[in-house]
């Protein structure tokens, strides 16, 4: 692995307990599952992934996927399925494992720089340990960073190996892990910038063309995924969703996050998963710009006073953070802690070598910094609850940010799924108060409304949601309340849009072919039924409608075949033995049977069906 593991034991050891360490305060992600931000998304009702062939592999490299170019990381994704299907286990395992392989990976590469094993053995311990990584780290759809972390931290410490014994092979090795970096997430493009950095901590003359000329093929390569990661954040629409924030508050925006990131790594109290954007630009925004530009001037007089572990580990982290700053506003969000994940390294690096150089006692540093480890393990441990459920999820934000608006309506949601309608409406409407341009915040009012049986306030708030963004989801619920309340034109104009975006939306699909019926148009309904269960064969609701559809084509023995399908998948399914019932008697059959099955499930309308065609005994067909 490295020399530095085979010259004295003490590497060994410092590995061995980097793993350690890094394993326990992460044990609890073996009993979390998915998060419901992203991950459904990403992994739960992705069919992309439930495959392992050509295609899927074309599908992942040739597809985004919620705003971003990542094929790398959909083949572990789809690795991840191949082992253990939906089984979180897997998910979280892997995720840890790349972490682990990249706490090491730091380790290896301080060492190779900085030629002491305690410092590079502190400065990947609270790479490993900081609560600030938990996000990369335990959220599945953030596996993305992981990954691409691993390829870029190997790729950085094979140019060490380069510059120790230049060849072209070596450097191909370079352009190859940068690559397969940049397959995973876009953040990789900042790697060529970090082999500046890098040549910066090793003190070396960068005025030698040499050292810019080796960097041409990763910088040219960084352009074309830079590219690709726009187009990709377009595609998913997530570029310049604040279209109103002007230039000079997007600079202390952006001064403001630089210095908070710093802030967070010596302090992490209030990390949050979310950091919304400030109302307003208020004290801290304008005290974080001198702040900031303090730390550029810092930058300089170490440049010129030659402290190149300062200077590189500054460089280091403003290359890999700058991208990241909204200067080029995408997300909700105007901060992430992982986009720290990578960019911390430089100043945890900074830190360590600081504190051990100023402790004159070489024996009073591991102890000083093992305390500060320890904290951090009992920190990430902690924080890691966020993880086992949604609601501890997004309360973790409210804590933080009482006023974030996607936490509230996210709340909402959780509560509304539930049944708790007042609990939900109560999150929801703060969510609308606080951030009256939210789309999401009406659309989910608007799904609220719906639910509760009220389809004026609910239209209201969907068609709010639209004026502010035409919102995939809202359309679909628009159309399902279009097509509940005898509107099925207006329903297929809004489901039209959905299946443009979303062509594998089998419940789109089964609201065009009810709308078609409803428009008599029965050979359409057919064909709409046969895509929904195209797309979602396993739904019985849409086996039961293409069976009612058949029965009413006079073609009642290929409609029993459905219904009994649906029965079948659901066997507890009331509806589908009342209609079984219902076609049973137009083929001539008895429906008894089914209609009693139908009314001690709770069915109600078997009663009346009951009374209808069967005897007080409900014994043999009276009529049909």
């Amino acid at each position: 692995m490295n020399n530095i593991l085979k010259k004295n034991n003490i590497g060994l050891v410092q590995v061995s307990v980097l793993v350690l360490a890094t394993f326990f305060a992460y044990i609890k992600l073996f009993h979390a599952g998915f998060a419901e931000w992203d991950d459904n998304e990403y992994v739960v009702h992705n069919k992309d992934i439930m495959g392992f062939g050509l295609h899927n592999i074309e599908l992942w490299f040739s597809k985004f996927y919620i705003g971003n170019y990542q094929p790398l990381t959909m083949v572990v994704y789809g690795l991840d399925y191949l082992l253990g299907a939906l089984n979180p286990l897997y998910y979280h395992l892997t995720s840890l494992l790349f972490h682990i392989g990249n706490t090491i990976a730091v380790y290896l590469l301080i060492s190779r720089l900085g030629k002491n094993d305690w410092i590079a053995f502190f400065t990947a311990l609270i790479f490993s340990l900081h609560p600030s990584q938990t996000e990369s780290v335990s959220w599945v759809a953030e596996s993305k960073t992981v990954i691409c972390a691993f390829f870029y931290l190997w790729a950085i410490i094979q140019y060490l190996k380069y510059r120790e014994a230049p060849s072209a092979g070596k450097l191909a090795i370079v352009v190859l892990l940068g690559v397969l970096s940049m397959l995973s997430k876009g953040v990789g493009v900042a790697i060529p910038l970090s082999l500046l950095a890098i040549d910066i901590w090793q003190g070396r003359e960068l005025k030698n063309k040499k050292y810019w000329l080796e960097k041409i093929p990763l910088l040219l390569i960084s352009l074309v995924f830079g590219i690709v990661a726009l187009k990709a954040q377009e595609a998913g629409k997530f570029i310049n969703l604040r279209p109103e924030v002007s230039y000079w508050a997007t600079l202390l925006n952006a001064c403001y996050a630089y210095v908070l990131y710093l802030v967070h790594l010596v302090i992490p109290v209030g990390i949050s998963v979310i950091y919304p954007y400030p109302f307003g630009l208020g004290f801290y925004q304008y005290l974080c710009m001198p702040i900031a530009l303090g730390i550029f001037f810092l930058a300089y007089l170490a440049y010129k006073k030659n402290w190149s572990v300062l200077l590189g580990g500054l460089v280091f982290y403003s290359v890999n953070i700058v991208l990241v700053l909204q200067f080029i506003s995408f997300g909700e969000a105007l901060m992430a802690d992982r986009y720290f994940y990578i960019a911390g390294i430089g100043l945890i690096y900074i830190a360590v070598y600081y504190v051990y150089m100023l402790v004159k006692s070489v024996k009073l540093v591991p102890v000083l910094l093992g305390i500060l480890s320890c904290g951090l393990f009992g920190m990430t441990y902690v924080r890691n609850d966020i993880w086992l459920s949604d609601m501890n999820f997004y309360q973790a934000i409210l804590e933080a940010y009482p006023r974030s608006a996607v936490a509230q309506y996210s709340v909402g949601g959780l509560y509304m799924r539930e049944g708790k309608y007042a609990e939900a409406a109560e999150h929801i409407n703060l969510a609308v108060q606080y951030e009256p341009g939210n789309y999401k915040a009406w659309y989910n009012k608007g799904a609220l409304a719906l639910r509760q049986g009220k389809p004026d306030e609910s239209l209201e708030a969907l068609n709010k949601c639209l004026e502010i963004k035409e919102y995939p989801k809202a359309l679909f619920s628009r159309a399902l309340l279009y097509q509940g309340t005898a509107r099925p034109d207006l329903a297929l104009t809004d489901i039209e849009k959905v299946l443009l975006v979303q062509p594998q939306n089998a419940r789109a699909w089964y609201i065009r072919g009810d709308c078609m019926e409803q428009q008599n148009n029965l050979v359409m309904a057919m064909d709409n039924y046969n895509k929904a269960l195209e797309y979602e064969p396993g739904e019985p609701l849409f086996y039961i409608r293409r069976g009612l559809l058949y029965a009413k084509n006079n073609q009642a023995e290929i409609g029993l075949r459905d219904l009994e399908k649906a029965i079948s998948l659901s066997p507890r399914n009331a509806e589908a033995y009342y209609y079984r019932g219902i076609v049973k008697s137009r083929a001539g059959k008895n429906p008894c049977n089914d209609f009693n099955i139908a009314l001690k499930r709770g069915y109600k309308p078997a009663q009346e069906a009951i009374s209808k065609f069967c005897n007080q005994v409900n014994g043999p067909l009276l009529r049909q």
